[in-house]
């Protein structure tokens, strides 16, 4: 199914506000054969489950440090903040009340998989999939559900392995995508990283298995 009359077209036909990357992520969600008029995020764990794997993730280590820095400031600016994991399951979110219960709607809560694959173009899952910052704007969604809904997401990264941990995104109108926004969300994701470094550098490090074998 083609999402609108310019994303399969030669490309000297584009409209020129189309952006590259955006344009590369329909495609790809175009060759996933997803759908743009029908939303359907996977749960794949129950409650319980959930509950379980939040508490045993890396980045429930550094909730406080993204609590202060972000979350703290949306209650009354019309802003959510979501916290994924590195498949793109989104795991907390909070922030405006009222904004949450709209988000409902779209299935954008906790435990609901918002990777590219799964839904198609949107800052969450892109950011994972490009496994850079970005910022996706109303229209510039692969479905036309999150169309009225603009976000911002950036990576974390484990400090010791380089591995991505997880993704952090600012959803909501304009102001989700302002200029500001994604430098902000980047110092913030930089500032869970260093408590990560600094949690890493204080546990006690596993002895070698052969000098373990030697002592016993």
């Amino acid at each position: 199914m083609l999402v609108s009359p310019y994303r399969v077209a030669p490309r000297d036909e584009r409209p020129p506000q189309v952006r590259r990357l955006v344009e590369e992520s329909w495609q790809r969600s175009l060759e996933r054969k997803l759908d743009p008029d029908h939303l359907s995020p996977a749960f794949d764990l129950d409650d319980e489950a959930l509950r379980e794997y939040r508490r045993e993730h890396p980045l429930s280590r550094v909730l406080p440090v993204i609590h202060s820095l972000v979350i703290a400031h949306t209650f009354e600016s019309g802003l959510i903040v979501a916290i994924g994991d590195q498949a793109g399951r989104l795991l907390w979110i909070d922030g405006d009340r009222d904004l949450r219960r709209r988000a409902e709607g779209m299935l954008f809560v906790e435990g609901a998989n918002w990777s590219e694959a799964a839904v198609g173009t949107s800052a969450p899952g892109t950011a994972l999939a490009l496994d850079h910052g970005i910022q996706i704007g109303g229209e510039e969604h692969f479905n036309r559900i999150v169309h009225p809904w603009s976000c911002t997401a950036v990576p974390v990264h484990d400090p010791r392995s380089g591995e991505v941990l997880g993704v952090i995104d600012i959803t909501g109108g304009d102001d989700a995508v302002s200029p500001s926004t994604l430098p902000l969300l980047e110092a913030a994701v930089a500032a869970a990283e260093s408590e990560l470094r600094i949690q890493q550098l204080g546990e006690p490090r596993r002895r070698p298995q052969s000098l373990s074998l030697i002592h016993n």
